[in-house]
């Protein structure tokens, strides 16, 4: 008998809104509200609140909540045995998500017992509170969340905790992140590189899922050995699934590729093809600027109008672009070459047809005699089938690069990053993908 397929489920609608949250309540399953309830809201299984106090600290007021366990046994870590016999207790008080706004902690008697069976204490192990940390998992996370869009420094004022806990929180949860991640196979690779400080020289190699639209690597340098030595730690499942890496125009990563992965094709980013094109553009505008002070003046502003597309700009910049055409003869047939190969890049789908269309660019461009232009070419045909390769799918590194300017902004928030380390986790968190950490307990 013929199956028919199941149907997608239906996305979940999220009420943003207290008037249409109304209209929801049909659907809820209400519950009486018991002695039993205010635990349970809490989040604290196997306590029971007792007492409260509320203290006023400055501007902000505190509360305290006091507990008491709710089962007088605990079970034994390494016998998984019940025992009743209290070794020892002593009072503790844990940070916990706030109530109403105020900070709220919790306090209850820490109890270690007496395994009967072991014949040795333990403390017994609490499903909200991992063992020795000061705040509950609930807070933690809630910590965590906060550091991924905001800086360290911030969240530790707005949270009122000391800022090194706070880094302390971010960096255990980020580290179990990661850890728990499930790796998905990469189809289509993006390999480019980032500056971490502005003027140092100090770059780091971004590895990213362009399908997916994430981060997946963070190398500490963009070195053709780093980039070797990511590719050996993969499964050998994982390398033959890479079937396309796109990159900018530099041999080393070329290189690597075509030993390490020799089944994948190379792509040639468009966009840094182009990139390169605007530059020779750019210097041609230098050379014909800096020839006299009339040249100056009639070119001045101009820079950005040149390489932005002619069918974006508006009316005054055009005109400004058109004065300085009719003035400059040698910047009119670079202009105009540099819009048709944009063009051809744009419009043009099929790699034969395009081939065809680039070879006659790229005889007009020698014949033209400009140097800059000519160079571009010479550095064109030494990547030409890598470049035509963008021409079979259309796949470029543009996810890299809208990566790479959220990258910045999280270096900016956090005003650098002195080490390394702390940087990597901070991007996989933020722009890779994670799920959300999974408590040990």
């Amino acid at each position: 008998m013929k199956m028919l397929p199941l149907l997608p489920d239906s996305p979940v609608k999220v009420v943003r809104d207290a008037a249409r949250a109304v209209k929801r309540t049909a659907n809820l399953m209400i519950q009486r509200v018991t002695a039993e309830t205010f635990n349970i809201l809490l989040g604290l299984p196997g306590m029971v609140v007792t007492e409260y106090a509320l203290e006023r600290q400055g501007e902000q007021e505190v509360l305290h909540l006091f507990c008491h366990h709710e089962h007088e046994v605990a079970i034994c870590p390494r016998c998984g045995q019940v025992s009743d016999a209290v070794h020892e207790q002593e009072e503790r008080a844990i940070r916990h998500l706030d109530i109403w706004g105020k900070a709220t902690y919790v306090h209850f008697p820490s109890r270690r017992f007496d395994c009967e069976h072991c014949k040795k204490p333990f403390t017994e192990s609490l499903s909200w509170v991992e063992s020795k940390r000061r705040e509950s998992t609930g807070y933690e996370l809630h910590v965590y969340n906060q550091c991924k869009h905001t800086d360290q420094a911030a969240v530790a004022e707005q949270e009122g905790l000391h800022p090194e806990t706070v880094k302390g929180i971010f960096l255990r949860w980020a580290k179990r992140a990661e850890k728990q991640r499930q790796y998905t196979l990469v189809h289509c690779l993006g390999v480019d590189e980032i500056s971490l400080r502005k003027g140092h020289q100090q770059f780091a190699l971004v590895l990213s899922d362009l399908e997916r639209h994430c981060v997946i690597a963070v190398l500490p340098e963009r070195s053709q050995k780093a980039f070797e030595a990511w590719l050996a730690g993969l499964s050998e499942a994982e390398r033959q699934s890479i079937r396309l890496v796109a990159m900018d125009m530099w041999g080393p990563y070329r290189g690597v590729v075509r030993s390490k992965l020799s089944h994948a094709e190379i792509v040639a980013d468009r966009f840094h093809v182009t990139k390169q094109l605007n530059d020779a553009l750019g210097k041609i505008r230098r050379r014909l600027q800096a020839s006299d002070p009339t040249s100056y003046e009639r070119l001045k502003g101009i820079r950005w109008i040149l390489v932005r597309r002619r069918a974006e700009l508006k009316s005054e910049e055009e005109a400004k672009l058109q004065a300085a055409l009719d003035a400059f003869p040698e910047l009119r047939t670079a202009y105009l070459l540099k819009e048709r190969f944009v063009a051809i890049a744009d419009k043009i789908q099929d790699r034969a047809q395009a081939e065809r269309f680039l070879r006659a660019w790229v005889y007009e461009a020698q014949a033209s005699g400009l140097v800059q232009l000519v160079k571009f070419t010479q550095t064109l045909q030494h990547w030409w089938e890598e470049f035509l390769n963008y021409f079979n799918e259309g796949f470029t590194s543009g996810v890299v690069e809208g990566l790479n300017n959220a990258i910045r902004g999280t270096i900016r928030r956090a005003y650098g990053y002195h080490v390394f380390e702390h940087f990597r986790l901070h991007v996989l968190v933020e722009h890779g993908n994670l799920s959300t950490p999974i408590p040990l307990i």
